[in-house]
């Protein structure tokens, strides 16, 4: 595959992204944050989550809101597309 320089610098931009969010965040990432890496906006990154693509939500009996967890492993294998044959 040919990769330009435009490509490459854009690769390993978003290499040194990835490797601040894990520093920042190495246990789990919020939602928050997570939807502010990918420029999305809060509500559709709960969407995500919902939907069962990415991290765990509930909602405890009684409760209004849920609650919503992104563990850094998962997201970042979901990001990177980790093990994709694709």
């Amino acid at each position: 595959i040919f990769v330009t320089n435009v490509i490459k610098e854009f690769l390993e931009s978003d290499e040194r992204k990835v490797e601040k969010l894990i520093a920042e965040y190495p246990v789990s990432i919020p939602t928050a944050e997570a939807a502010k890496f990918l420029g999305i906006n809060n509500a559709s990154m709960r969407a995500v989550i919902d939907s069962g693509s990415l991290g765990l939500s509930w909602r405890k009996e009684g409760a209004l809101n849920k609650g919503f967890f992104i563990p850094t492993a998962s997201f970042i294998r979901w990001y990177l597309r980790y093990g994709d044959q694709g």
